[in-house]
C-alpha cells in the first residue's frame, strides 16, 4: 500500500455518523477543486473563501441539494485547498458520495489527518492541536466547560515568546560561530546571553506557576444578577477580604473578577460578574457579554437578587437561559427588611437561600451549600498542561546559565551554550513543522548581511 502524502486529496464525512438534517463532506488537497467540479459546480476564481448553492451528483440518477464552500490555500483549516459539501444528513447517501469522490481520485482521510495537515502547513501550533484533541475527548457538558476554560488559561503565548527570544539569541550565537569572517556579524556578549536566558527563565517560571495553579480546571462558581444586587459585597464576604470594589453606583463592576475559595479540602474559583441587563453603550455591552460567557462556562451559577426588589421581566428572561440544576438563588440584603421572607421566584432553582452580605447573616450556610452542590455536580479536575517540556527547557537553560557564570567573552564556551539553547528550543516547540536549523538559517540571513 502506498504511504499517504500531504499531496493526496483526502475526503471524510465531518459530521457525526448518525442521521441528521445536515451532513458535511470535507475534502482537502491540491486537486480537491477539480474532483468536486466533476460531481458539482465549478470553483469560483476569487481567492477569498466563497460558497455556491448547487446540486451534487452522487451518481447518474441521484443529485443532492448542497451548499459548497470553497477555501483556497492558505485560507483554510488545513492550509491547503479545501472544499466542504453541506447537504442532507442521510448516511447511505453520504457514504455513496464519498465513494464517488474516492473513485475520482480522493482517498479516505486517516483519523486526525485534517488537523495533522493544519500542523504541517503551520496553520495550527502543537499546543492548538492538543486543545483540539482535548475537545474531541469531551463526553459531557461538564467536561466541555472545563476544556473551554483550560483553553483560555493556556500559557502557550508565553511559551511562544520564549521560543522567539531564544531562537533570536541562538541565531546570533551561531552566526558569530559560523560566519566569523563576515564583517557585518558580531559576537553576542556573555552578558547579553545571560540577560536573555534570565528573562526566559522568569517567563517559564510564570508558565510553571500557571500549570501548578490549574485554575482553569478547577470548578467555577459565578455570581450573576442584575446591577446593584450586592454581588460584589457577597463576593468579598465569601472570600473574607476586600477583593472587589463596592459602590451603590450601578455598574461599578466592569469585568469578571476571580479568586479561589477553599473549604473542607475542596477549592473552587469564585467569579464576580458585572450586572446583567440592558446595555447602554459599547462598554456596557462588553461587560454584559463577559458576564454571560462566565455564567455559561461556570459549573454553578449563583443568581443574586436583592430581597427588597421585585422580579422584573429582564431578570426572569436572563435567568431562564441558565440550566435549572446549575443555578442557585440567593436573596441578598435581608438586613434591609424587618421581617425578611423569601418570595416564590418565577423560576425553579436547585436551592433558595436568604443572606445578608453586609451583616454576614446566612453566609456559613451559603458557603456550605455551594460546595455541596459543586460536589453533587461531579466536577472533576483536568490534567495539568504540558509541564514536561517546560521542565526540560528550564533544566537546559539553567545548565547554560551555570556555564556562563563568571565567564568572559574569551573564556565562555559558546558552543556548549548553543547546544543547551537548542535543547530548550526543541523542547518548547515540539510539533513545529519546520526543522530548527531551517528556522535558524532564515533568521541569520534575514538579520545579517551574509555573503554580500
Amino acid at each position: 500500500m502506498r504511504a499517504p502524502t500531504p499531496n493526496d486529496v483526502i475526503v471524510s464525512v465531518s459530521t457525526a455518523w448518525e442521521p441528521s438534517p445536515l451532513g458535511i463532506v470535507r475534502l482537502s488537497g491540491p486537486r480537491c477543486f477539480a474532483i468536486v467540479e466533476q460531481v458539482g459546480p465549478s470553483p469560483p476564481s476569487d481567492p477569498l473563501p466563497r460558497w455556491t448553492s448547487a446540486s451534487v451528483h452522487v451518481d447518474d440518477r441521484v443529485a443532492l441539494p448542497a451548499c459548497v464552500l470553497w477555501f483556497r490555500a492558505p485560507r483554510s483549516y488545513t492550509g491547503q485547498d479545501l472544499v466542504e459539501l453541506h447537504t442532507v444528513g442521510c448516511l447511505p447517501l453520504l457514504r455513496e458520495l464519498c465513494s464517488r469522490l474516492m473513485a475520482l481520485g480522493a482517498r479516505r482521510a486517516l483519523a486526525g489527518e485534517f488537523t495533522a495537515r493544519a500542523l504541517i502547513t503551520g496553520r495550527l501550533k502543537a499546543a492548538e492541536v492538543e486543545r483540539v484533541l482535548e475537545l474531541m475527548r469531551v463526553r459531557d457538558e461538564t467536561s466541555l466547560r472545563q476544556a473551554t476554560r483550560v483553553q483560555r488559561y493556556s500559557p502557550c503565548g508565553q511559551v511562544l515568546r520564549v521560543v522567539e527570544s531564544l531562537t533570536s539569541l541562538l541565531a546570533r550565537l551561531e552566526a558569530g560561530l559560523d560566519f566569523v569572517d563576515e564583517e557585518d556579524v558580531r559576537f553576542v556578549t556573555a552578558a547579553q546571553v545571560t540577560e536573555v536566558i534570565d528573562a526566559a527563565l522568569a517567563e517559564l517560571a510564570s508558565v510553571s506557576a500557571a500549570n501548578a495553579d490549574r485554575r482553569g480546571a478547577l470548578p467555577h462558581i459565578a455570581l450573576v444578577g442584575l446591577p446593584n444586587a450586592g454581588k460584589s459585597t457577597l463576593f468579598n464576604a465569601l472570600l473574607g477580604q476586600q477583593r472587589a470594589i463596592v459602590s451603590p453606583v450601578l455598574g461599578t463592576t466592569r469585568d469578571v473578577l476571580s479568586a479561589e475559595l477553599s473549604s473542607a479540602g475542596m477549592t473552587v474559583v469564585l467569579q464576580d460578574c458585572a450586572g446583567l441587563g440592558m446595555a447602554a453603550d459599547e462598554l456596557d455591552l462588553a461587560t454584559h457579554l463577559a458576564a454571560e460567557r462566565a455564567a455559561r462556562h461556570a459549573d454553578l451559577v449563583v443568581w443574586v437578587h436583592a430581597l427588597d426588589q421585585p422580579w422584573d421581566p429582564s431578570a426572569t428572561q436572563v435567568c431562564s437561559t441558565l440550566p435549572t440544576e446549575r443555578r442557585l438563588l440567593v436573596y441578598n440584603k435581608v438586613d434591609l427588611l424587618e421581617h425578611p421572607a423569601a418570595r416564590p421566584p418565577p423560576l425553579a432553582f436547585a436551592d433558595v437561600l436568604l443572606v445578608s452580605a453586609a451583616s454576614g447573616a446566612g453566609l456559613p450556610e451559603l458557603r456550605r451549600r455551594l460546595f455541596d452542590l459543586v460536589g453533587k455536580l461531579g466536577v472533576a479536575s483536568l490534567p495539568a498542561d504540558r509541564v514536561g517540556e517546560v521542565a526540560v527547557a528550564v533544566e537546559a537553560l539553567n545548565r547554560a546559565r551555570a556555564a556562563l557564570h563568571g565567564q568572559s567573552e574569551e573564556t565562555a564556551n559558546m558552543e556548549l551554550i548553543s547546544l543547551e539553547l537548542r535543547e530548550a528550543i526543541e523542547a518548547l516547540s515540539l510539533g513545529e513543522s519546520r526543522p530548527l536549523d531551517e528556522r535558524l538559517l532564515d533568521r541569520i540571513f534575514s538579520e545579517f548581511c551574509i555573503g554580500k
